[in-house]
C-alpha cells in the first residue's frame, strides 16, 4: 500500500512539526500542496566557446543556493487556538538561523536546513480567528542546497606498541558514497602518534594510492581532519596550530559518487596499544529521497 514520506519540522527553538505522513498536522500545522524548490539541487553550468567553435565545452557546473516556497495550512487544535499554533509556528523560523526540515521515506532520513528568505506571508479574505484557519506561505533560502543524512562512522583501535623504532600498525576502514555528490572524508585521530591517512585519487593515475602524513601529535593534541577544501583542514584539541605544520600539504580528493564500500589503509607510528583513529562520511543528497 502507499504511504506518504514523512515531513517533519524542527524548529530554531526546539519545537517539533508534523507537516506531512504519519501524524501529520498533529500541532496544528500541515504541509500545502504545490512547494517548489524541495527536489533537485539548483545548478548552473558553464560553458566555453572559441572564436570559430561550433558549439561550446563543458566548463562545469556551480551549484546554487536552494530557494524554497512552501504553504502551509494552519488551525487550532484540541490545545491551543488558531492564534496560539500560528504564532508558535513563526516562532520555530528565523532568518539568521536553521530550521531543519526532515523527509523520511523507506530508505532513510534526509534534512534540508532553511531560513526565512523574506516574512511569510499571510492572505485571508475573512478573519481567521472565525474560520479557525488559515495558509501561510514561507518563503525560505538553503545556503547549503543539499539533503543531508547522518554521517556514517567507522572506528579502529591498535593492538600493537609502534613506539620503537620502524614499529608501526596499519587499520582498515571502510568507506563508501551512495549519493550522487562528491564526499569528503572527516577523520577523528587520537594523540599522542604519528598518523598516515589516505587521499585516494579513486581513479587509475598517480594519485590512486596518494596518502598523507600528519604533524607529530604529543599528548593532548587529538586531531580532527576534514578534507573539504572549504573547510578548516585539521584542529587540535588543545588549539594549536597544526596547520602550519602541514608544510602546505593539502588533501585533494574527494570520494566520487556512488563509490561501494571500499576499506582504506590508516597507519599509525609513535603510540601505544590503544589509539584510535575515526572517519565520518558525510552523506549529501542533491534531493530529499532516491538516486542510490
Amino acid at each position: 500500500m502507499a504511504e506518504a514520506a514523512l515531513i517533519e519540522v524542527e524548529g530554531v527553538d526546539g519545537s517539533w512539526w508534523t507537516l506531512s505522513g504519519a501524524g501529520q498536522g498533529t500541532e496544528g500545522v500541515e504541509l500545502g500542496t504545490t512547494p517548489v524548490g524541495l527536489y533537485d539541487a539548483p545548478v548552473t553550468t558553464i560553458w566555453n566557446s572559441s572564436a570559430f567553435q561550433i558549439g561550446a565545452s563543458y566548463g562545469g557546473a556551480n551549484w546554487l543556493k536552494r530557494d524554497v516556497v512552501f504553504g502551509v495550512n494552519i488551525f487550532e487544535t484540541d490545545s491551543a487556538t488558531w492564534e496560539a499554533v500560528d504564532s508558535a509556528w513563526r516562532k520555530a523560523w528565523a532568518y539568521d538561523r536553521d530550521t531543519k526540515l526532515t523527509v523520511t521515506t523507506e530508505y532513510g532520513s534526509r534534512s534540508l536546513h532553511l531560513r526565512l528568505a523574506q516574512q511569510p506571508d499571510f492572505k485571508s479574505a475573512k478573519d481567521p480567528h472565525l474560520k479557525r484557519w488559515g495558509q501561510v506561505t514561507m518563503t525560505c533560502t538553503a545556503g547549503l542546497p543539499w539533503w543531508v543524512e547522518e554521517d556514517v562512522t567507522a572506528s579502529a583501535v591498535s593492538t600493537t606498541d609502534t613506539t620503537g623504532a620502524g614499529a608501526s600498525e596499519t587499520m582498515w576502514l571502510p568507506v563508501s558514497n551512495p549519493t550522487d555528490q562528491p564526499l569528503w572524508l572527516k577523520w577523528v585521530v587520537t594523540a599522542p602518534g604519528t598518523w598516515t591517512l589516505p587521499d585516494f585519487s579513486w581513479a587509475d593515475d598517480e594519485n590512486e594510492d596518494r596518502v598523507i602524513t600528519l604533524p607529530v601529535l604529543a599528548a593532548g593534541q587529538d586531531a580532527t581532519v576534514d578534507t573539504d577544501p572549504m573547510e578548516e583542514m585539521i584542529v587540535a584539541a588543545d588549539r594549536s596550530s597544526l596547520w602550519a605544520r602541514m608544510n602546505g600539504v593539502l588533501f585533494l580528493h574527494p570520494v566520487p559518487a556512488w563509490t561501494p564500500e571500499t576499506l582504506v589503509p590508516v597507519t599509525v607510528r609513535g603510540a601505544t596499544p590503544g589509539a584510535a583513529v575515526q572517519v565520518r562520511c558525510p552523506r549529501n543528497w542533491s534531493r530529499p529521497w532516491g538516486l542510490q
